[in-house]
């Protein structure tokens, strides 16, 4: 039962992961339009309105942080998970009747 919810907990956290660094890469291209929009590249940023609507604000450096600490929670839990399952294997591994039990199933 322990070795299933570890492994439950594992993938969890690998989705996590992938749907937190693909929000990144969104934010992230976001960002980086904004700033080439903003520096005078797009001809569709003539106007000084505009201008002043595409500037990076400091709330979006906090949206890239709180994305950041995301990810680095997912991956500490990630690595926990996954010495969480070795300190099992190595202290209760898994016997032959076991085994026989989920060929059955």
């Amino acid at each position: 039962m322990t070795r299933r919810a570890v492994s439950i907990a594992v993938t969890i956290n690998l989705v996590g992961m992938f749907v937190t660094i693909l929000g990144a890469e969104q934010i992230v291209g976001s960002l980086a339009a904004r700033i080439l929009s903003s520096s005078g590249l797009s001809p569709f940023a003539a106007t000084s309105a505009n201008l002043v609507a595409q500037t990076i604000q400091p709330l979006d450096v906090l949206v890239v942080q709180a994305n950041t600490n995301t990810l680095l929670s997912h991956y500490i839990s990630l690595a926990c998970a996954l010495s969480l399952k070795k300190f099992i294997s190595r202290l209760d591994p898994p016997s032959t009747e076991e085994k026989r039990r989920l060929r059955i199933k």
